[in-house]
């Protein structure tokens, strides 16, 4: 039998003190409340495009001529989906999301504005009957191209959720939610020195927004070497009364603050990437850490993705991505675009989606009769012309077709895209969904994991990798 080694057991028991101190009570058997994991399980022989049951997906490019195209980059991932540096081309709005090697990956080039939402059919819970903190942790690849391509977290309440939230001095995108927590990837430039990758936290009341107090300004470059093969494990805790975001098997905390009530205790959940003009302000002395010759786009590595606890919510996809004469150069007939659905809508669904024209309208009886599409609640209203908007229109249950007609705008066609419908409800089971009530024991479990996860790097020293490599 393989014996403990001395600091193996001092870190075992640093960790039953750690339990201990807190104050755990016994716990009684039973069922713990739901967990929501993702970790995009699969090595295919080449990048593949990557859309699933249990996730909806936005990818935006704002400039009229990448519509059909995004601006091409080179992605991580070679041809053979061998890890970086080798690189193969990316082009397709198809693309931009895609798997290798048992994760996910984002990529997207835009000369105007640029952006992916990846939004799991789940809602943090943090109400008071689950426990009243949410957990919500990633990870996520460290190396950076660019100060102007980020990563970001939006968290709104389901019924304020903006397909297309955006802070308000970005030129595109429709604008703040109602409600919500914004969580970015920033940039501190100290006097001297590499500029250093930090996040803000942001909380939106009514359309205000009020920043919350930074714990610290060091970059994650002061506690590792950025890479774009390792993944570091970053979270998210979240009550109706505080804050905290950080990179826990670091002990770094970037927020850790008090906010009053936010009035809202589930959230729908936005994992970002933007794209603005990467090549431009390129200073690549203060990119060092990241070994960067010459600024672009980046890529960025997702993989085991948790919500706990979570709640499930209804989203149905249509069978495609975009519609309307803007989304194809051949198709100028007047009639309108049909787009159906992999299942009928559940009670209570919505139509969402992202759309550009004039006096969009919808039908869900064939072409009977016709009602405007309504715009979500947003902080730019009216948003100009040439931006994209969020839709969120009222559905009949047992919808499986829609159809969409418009007008042009000033600059073009109409234009539909990244459709689907939502419901809060979940009487549909969907493939794919990793959704589990925990076992109390695997609860107690968890807690343990991180007492583990504080103690460890006191006892061992520092972590010199968080995720296995490529």
């Amino acid at each position: 039998m393989r014996r403990l080694s001395v600091r193996s057991a001092l870190a075992a028991a640093a960790a039953l003190a750690v339990i201990v101190a807190a104050g755990l009570r016994p716990i009684e058997v039973s069922a713990g409340p739901p967990t929501f994991t993702s970790a995009f399980g699969g090595q295919p022989a080449a990048p593949a495009s990557w859309r699933a049951a249990d996730w909806d997906v936005t990818v935006h490019s704002r400039d009229r001529e990448t519509w059909r195209q995004l601006d091409p980059m080179a992605a991580h991932h070679g041809a053979d989906c061998g890890p970086a540096p080798a690189t193969h081309a990316v082009s397709r709005y198809e693309d931009a999301v895609f798997q290798c090697r048992d994760h996910l990956m984002t990529a997207i080039n835009a000369g105007g504005y640029g952006m992916i939402y990846l939004t799991p059919t789940q809602q943090l819970d943090f109400s008071a009957q689950a426990g009243g903190t949410g957990h919500l942790r990633f990870d996520l690849s460290t190396q950076r191209a660019s100060v102007r391509d980020w990563v970001d977290l939006w968290l709104t309440p389901y019924d304020d959720n903006l397909q297309l939230a955006l802070d308000e001095w970005i030129p595109d995108g429709s604008g703040l939610p109602r409600r919500g927590l914004h969580v970015v990837m920033d940039t501190f430039f100290p006097e001297s020195g590499p500029a250093q990758t930090i996040f803000k936290a942001f909380v939106i009341r009514d359309f205000a927004v009020t920043e919350l107090p930074l714990a610290t300004t060091k970059g994650y470059e002061s506690v590792l070497e950025p890479s774009a093969t390792r993944r570091e494990v970053f979270e998210l805790q979240l009550s109706r009364t505080r804050v905290r975001f950080g990179l826990p098997e670091r002990g770094l905390w970037w927020i850790d603050a008090p906010t009053p009530d936010l009035g809202w205790d589930q959230a729908v959940v936005q994992l970002g990437h933007h794209s603005y003009n990467p090549t431009k302000l390129c200073d690549p002395p203060r990119l060092a850490p990241h070994h960067v010759q010459a600024c672009g786009p980046n890529t960025w590595h997702w993989n085991n993705i948790v919500l706990f606890p979570a709640r499930p919510f209804t989203v149905v996809h249509a069978d495609q991505r975009d519609a309307g004469p803007g989304a194809d150069a051949a198709a100028r007939a007047p009639q309108p675009a049909e787009l159906r659905f992999q299942r009928a809508a559940p009670a209570r669904a919505h139509l969402r989606f992202a759309g550009i024209g004039a006096n969009l309208e919808l039908s869900v009886d064939g072409g009977e009769t016709w009602r405007p599409a309504e715009l979500q609640a947003r902080s730019k209203d009216p948003a100009p012309e040439d931006h994209f908007k969020s839709y969120w229109t009222p559905v009949p249950a047992g919808t499986r077709a829609v159809l969409v007609r418009g007008a042009p705008w000033s600059g073009g066609d109409w234009l539909v895209r990244d459709v689907s419908l939502w419901s809060p409800t979940s009487d549909v089971e969907v493939a794919g969904v990793s959704v589990i009530r925990r076992p109390a024991a695997l609860v107690l479990f968890d807690r343990l994991g991180d007492a583990l996860r504080r103690i460890l790097p006191w006892v061992l020293g520092p972590s010199r990798s968080v995720t296995k490599p490529e």
